[in-house]
């Protein structure tokens, strides 16, 4: 998911700065991810269950991130296709949907894990290998959008004086 995440930086990169900084919180909710599963090469070592503060943190980033895609991202994308005709906004109308199950995934995740009793991470490892593919999904969609923005730009300052 990093290298996805540092392709689409390579591309968008400098294009908007609500994109800049979308891509700068997923990667810092990777990076919260990647340590709050324990994945590393070593997977024959057993892991101890994260601390409270830790998921609780991953949590909190998980929430800003769904919530600013939604509030500020999504807000912005929405609006250009609206400006825009054909395949770009049928393209959003057809993502939004499942962006928006993929944001109910999440909070349900938060649900249980912000604030979690230690009986509750005993289905954490689980939750997480869920968790992973929901948020592949996710970014996969936002980029997506992201590109379809990006051709709705270019067809905006092709037929601007």
């Amino acid at each position: 998911m990093l290298s996805k995440l540092e392709e689409t930086r390579k591309v968008y990169a400098g294009k908007h700065r609500a994109i800049d900084a979308f891509l700068d919180a997923r990667q810092s909710l990777l990076v919260e991810f990647i340590r709050l599963a324990g994945l590393s090469p070593n997977r024959n070592k057993p892991r101890p269950l994260p601390c409270s503060e830790a998921i609780q943190h991953f949590c909190d980033l998980l929430v800003d991130y769904v919530s600013a895609g939604h509030f500020e991202i999504y807000n912005h994308v929405m609006h250009a296709y609206e400006n825009a005709k054909g395949e770009q906004l049928a393209l959003a109308q057809e993502i939004y949907p499942k962006l928006r199950a993929c944001t109910d995934f999440a909070l349900r995740f938060n649900d249980k894990y912000s604030g979690a009793s230690e009986d509750d991470l005993l289905s954490l490892d689980e939750d997480l290998n869920r968790l992973g593919p929901v948020l592949e999904q996710r970014f996969r969609l936002e980029d997506q959008l992201v590109k379809a923005l990006d051709v709705v730009d270019q067809l905006v300052a092709e037929t601007s004086p």
